[in-house]
């Protein structure tokens, strides 16, 4: 039962699909690593950057405030503020020279408060709203400085619209304590101007989380709720609410969503506790190129592995090709080879049955001198029997046996040319033996010697004497010679001197060479010789049709010998049949 070509088809894909299939998986699982990987890596990265970033802005605030910080000290100790609070010095005077120290400087303002919190003299008399008359004993700054420290404090003004920072140093006159406090405001905005170009973002948050000083303005008295989750309104009312943020950790990072113009959506988070000021720095660090970047790294290595797979499957797709193909090859190979062993059967056959036909064509050219050579013995035999009769019935019985034994020698005769012409006739096995050469020689010359005595033509042997062994077989290279001799007295026909040598020699250690000379006109192309239906007898004669030589040079090439002919100098020409020489020979 043929099976449907559909469900071959379907057969060969489900190695195909399987393949890419699983080759999909793996790719995914390759992208996604190269994806969290990549994203690990760069978010590790970023937030080193973004430490560099909290050092750098807390480095810069606390350089930018060092100046302030400095000048109560000055003040301090100097002779006017000591002379005011010991009441040797006027309010007036004061208040100018705390004003020229604070445009000298650069602070916002600076003020005079005595022992029990009350300011003295300020660079801000001139204003309205003056601080002259405040009491600020309960300011952590000013008990800082009774205590014998730097204090220092921030927070909104009497308006709630801006923020304040002050330094305070309390006033030694002789011996402690403190007979008063000197307090520097410092201006902030000033402090942020030139923060405002920074790319990342960077808020400083005091103990409410309230963002006090920021290089983002948005940010600014913005107080963030102690949550994890979404951010819900602030502490206490004095200030808005942070933007709406979701936070959570992401492969040990700190990430923040938040939705507000001010702040990149996704932040990686960074934190500093800064004890100088009282205050937490955030930086806010935008993981959008990160994510980029891994996703880049993602595609590229999907494409890679896309690259790759396409590569794979169109190797993939070649080789089954040309599995295929290789198949169909060996298929008509297959083919092929059983109509050549079929051809060369049929070759074989063909060539057998032309060597059949040779052995019978020779048999018919001999058939002549054959009855003649058989007419001598039998009219002999005849007329011994006669003479035989007529001695018995005369009782001359002694001449009577002598002719009963001449009979027999005639027969002997007679069965000899029988037998070597159905030896010569007889088809032969093709297997290869050891035969004796010259044997096969005498054969041959027996079986021509009626038509070369006819014909008076000479057979002369020359060479090697005793036993020769080489490789062939027995019959088809008596055919062999035979060919070679009739062939030679055929190109003689006509001369009066006629003549043929076999000689045999040895060509090297392992051959033996066979030599069939005559000396007739010699051939008119040599080379074509051995090819089928030459010859330069007449067509349609009784002589053949030219398949002589081509039969014999069939049969010594399989025996694994040479045949090759050319013509002599001195007239006629030179068959020469190489044989392998038998293993005992060729040991000898």
């Amino acid at each position: 039962m043929k099976s449907d070509p559909s469900e071959s088809r379907a057969r060969r894909r489900l190695p195909v699909l399987a393949f890419l299939a699983g080759y999909v998986l793996l790719a995914a699982l390759v992208v996604a690593g190269v994806f969290l990987g990549s994203l690990r890596s760069n978010l590790a990265a970023l937030g080193k950057t973004g430490e560099v970033r909290l050092s750098q802005a807390a480095d810069r605030l606390q350089g930018q405030l060092e100046s302030y910080r400095e000048l109560p000290n000055f003040l301090a100790r100097h002779p006017t503020v000591v002379a005011v609070l010991e009441g040797h010095e006027n309010s007036r005077d004061a208040n100018e020279f705390l004003l020229n120290m604070a445009l000298t400087a650069g602070a916002q303002d600076i003020f005079l408060a005595d022992a029990s919190g009350r300011i003295v003299a300020a660079s801000d008399f001139e204003k309205s709203a003056s601080s002259l008359g405040q009491n600020i004993a309960e300011r952590p700054d000013f008990r800082g400085a009774m205590n014998g420290g730097l204090g220092f404090f921030h927070g909104l003004d009497r308006g709630g619209a801006g923020r304040e920072f002050f330094y305070a140093r309390g006033v030694i006159s002789n011996a402690a304590p403190p007979i008063g406090a000197i307090i520097v405001k410092v201006d902030l905005a000033q402090v942020e101007f030139e923060w405002r170009i920074d790319e990342d973002v960077v808020a400083f948050f005091d103990q409410d989380q309230v963002a006090f000083i920021s290089n983002r303005p948005g940010l600014i008295l913005r107080q963030l709720d102690q949550g994890a989750g979404a951010l819900a309104t602030p502490r206490t009312g004095s200030y808005p609410p942070f933007y709406p943020t979701i936070r959570r950790r992401v492969m040990g990072n700190e990430v923040w969503t938040i939705q507000g113009a001010d702040l990149p959506r996704s932040s990686l988070v960074r934190t500093r506790e800064i004890p100088q000021i009282d205050m937490t720095a955030r930086a806010f660090m935008d993981i959008r190129p990160v994510l980029r970047t891994a996703s880049l790294q993602a595609m590229l290595s999907a494409a890679l592995a896309a690259l790759l797979g396409l590569a794979i499957l169109i190797v993939a797709q070649r080789r089954r090709r040309l599995t295929e193909q290789l198949a169909v090859e060996a298929a008509v190979n297959a083919r092929l080879e059983a109509r050549v062993e079929a051809r060369t059967a049929e070759l074989h056959q063909a060539q057998d049955q032309l060597i059949q036909a040779g052995k019978l064509s020779a048999l018919g050219q001999m058939s002549a001198g054959i009855s003649h050579e058989l007419n001598q013995p039998l009219s002999a035999i005849q007329n011994f029997a006669e003479n035989g009769r007529k001695l018995i019935e005369l009782g001359r019985q002694d001449e009577a046996r002598e002719n009963l034994g001449l009979i027999a020698e005639q027969t002997e005769r007679m069965n000899r040319i029988i037998r070597n012409l159905r030896a010569f006739a007889r088809k032969e096995p093709e297997k290869l033996e050891d035969v004796e050469i010259g044997a096969i020689i005498d054969d041959a010359v027996s079986l021509t010697g009626i038509r070369s005595r006819e014909e008076g033509v000479q057979i002369a042997r020359t060479g090697l004497g005793g036993p020769v062994l080489v490789v062939g077989g027995r019959v088809r290279l008596q055919q062999v010679l035979v060919n070679l001799i009739s062939n030679a007295m055929d190109a003689m026909a006509g001369q009066e001197n006629k003549k043929i040598t076999i000689d045999l020699a040895r060509a090297d250690a392992s051959r033996v060479s066979l030599r069939v000379r005559d000396n007739g006109p010699g051939l008119a192309d040599p080379q074509r010789a051995f090819e089928p239906f030459y010859s330069t007898k007449d067509v349609g004669a009784s002589n053949g049709l030219g398949l002589g030589l081509s039969i014999s040079f069939g049969i010594i090439g399989s025996f694994g010998g040479e045949i090759d002919v050319r013509n002599l100098a001195e007239g006629g020409a030179e068959f020469t049949v190489t044989l392998k020489a038998a293993r005992q020979e060729a040991a000898a």
